[in-house]
Formats: C-alpha cells, structure tokens, sequence
C-alpha cells in the first residue's frame, strides 16, 4: 500500500504489516519486480528498487525523469528482472537497463514523448525471438504501452 512518503508492506493473508518502507518524497506508483524487488517512482523524480526483505533501497535510478515519475511497469518475466519501463507526468516513457545499475550508470534502452499528460502506465511482457531487432522489440513494447495507457489530456 503507497500513502504519501510511506509504503506499507503487508502479508497476503491477513493483511499483518511486515514493515513500511520510507520514501523521500510522496510515491506516486509502485510495481513488484522479481526476486522481492519493489520498484517505486514519485515526486522525487527517481525509479527506487526496495529490497522487499530487507526494508532498505537495492538501488535507484535518480533523476530518472525531469518531471515526477507516475507509472512503472516491469517488462520482464524471468527471475532477473531487468527491463523496467517509467513514465513522467508530462508524457516521456523510458525503457530501463537496470542490469548494471549497482555497477555504472543505468542504461537508457528507450524513450518517448507522448505528448499527453499521463496519470498511470500499463504494458506486459512479450517473449521475443532471438531474430528480431532491439528497435523492433522496442517499437512493439511502446505499442503496448500506449494502447494500454490511460491518459488525460
């Protein structure tokens, strides 16, 4: 549950609260990734991966938008996630790398203008052939997302 700067972890049976997680800013959307990873994004403008065993910050990707963060969809479904993609207030989607995050500066796959003012981010996972193209690959993602989108404009 996200509330303001907080974000409560709570078991799935019955609700107990494990532990809640602090946030700088307000959190503005959350996704679970895998292997208890919790992607976050909010007013403070930064994709956060919170180690959801732990309580504490895996790793962040600052700045990640120059507006604040309101939609994050993990793209990947195996047990390593590392695609995520992120999307600001003003309508610019990015497809993060997030493999060397721990290591270097995170890589920048992808990005979008939609030119529309955007309230959330909905997209899936799509098992690609080893032929296609990253651009391709790419290009279809971005189809997903914004045909699954809700936009205000």
């Amino acid at each position: 549950m996200v509330a303001d700067e907080k974000i409560s972890l709570h078991e799935s049976e019955d609700a107990k609260l494990i532990f809640e997680l602090d946030n700088r800013k307000r959190v503005l959307c959350a996704a679970p990734g895998t292997n208890g990873i919790l992607f976050t994004g909010g007013e403070d403008r930064n994709v956060t991966a919170w180690d959801a065993a732990s309580g504490k910050v895996a790793y962040c990707i600052e700045d990640a938008h120059a507006t604040r963060v309101k939609g994050i969809v993990v793209l990947s479904t195996s047990s390593d996630t590392y695609t995520v993609a992120s999307a600001s207030s003003v309508g610019v989607i990015h497809i993060w790398d997030v493999r060397g995050v721990n290591k270097e500066k995170t890589t920048l796959l992808a990005e979008a203008n939609t030119r529309s003012r955007l309230n959330c981010l909905a997209g899936s996972s799509i098992k690609y052939s080893k032929i296609q193209a990253r651009h391709k690959s790419m290009a279809i993602i971005f189809r997903i997302m914004m045909s699954n989108c809700y936009c205000n404009n």
